[in-house]
């Protein structure tokens, strides 16, 4: 405002100009640090992302096989099943009258199509229940994702409460 009316007071307005333009200059590198650091953030969220993109790509294709393997389980348990009943069909009309046995096929192998049964309906119903905890797993990661709550979320909110302790320190200095 008044710098030019004396050499005293000219003095004192290039120390405060120098005061006010080494500030600056030290904003200004914070501020380059700091978008730095973030550009370095973008770069590594990038990655996680293309990532996680692959790996949602990869549970899918799981799922599609997991998905074929049970259709395929079931039809076989039906084609067993089917062959049971019939066998069992023919073997109640064939049954001897004096020691109960089957004429046509011995009953050992009833008894072991049943087993067989028995075992892939255990099959089929731990593969239900993976492909269930799979899906599961999978619309809970994709819901999270989509809300923001994803891996970064915690990262990103600590990464501001450290940036806003470092400058309020800095406010002071200026106030000062």
């Amino acid at each position: 405002m008044d710098c030019f009316v004396g050499k005293k007071k000219s003095d004192q307005c290039e120390k405060g100009l120098r005061g006010l333009t080494e500030k600056v200059r030290l904003f200004q590198e914070e501020m380059k640090a700091m978008m730095h650091e973030r550009e370095k953030e973008a770069r590594a969220y990038e990655i996680d992302m293309m990532v996680f993109a692959f790996k949602e790509a990869e549970w899918k294709q799981e799922r599609k096989k997991l998905k074929e393997e049970l259709k395929r389980l079931r039809k076989a348990v039906e084609e067993k099943d089917e062959r049971i009943r019939v066998m069992e069909d023919r073997s109640v009309g064939e049954k001897s009258e004096k020691n109960g046995e089957f004429f046509g096929t011995p009953s050992f192998l009833v008894e072991q199509m049943r087993e067989e049964r028995v075992w892939r309906d255990e099959a089929v119903d731990k593969w239900k229940k993976l492909y269930l905890a799979i899906k599961a797993e999978l619309d809970d990661l994709i819901l999270r994702t989509h809300r923001g709550d994803g891996l970064y979320r915690r990262a990103e909110e600590e990464m501001i409460e450290e940036l806003k302790m470092e400058v309020r320190p800095r406010r002071d200095v200026l106030r000062s």
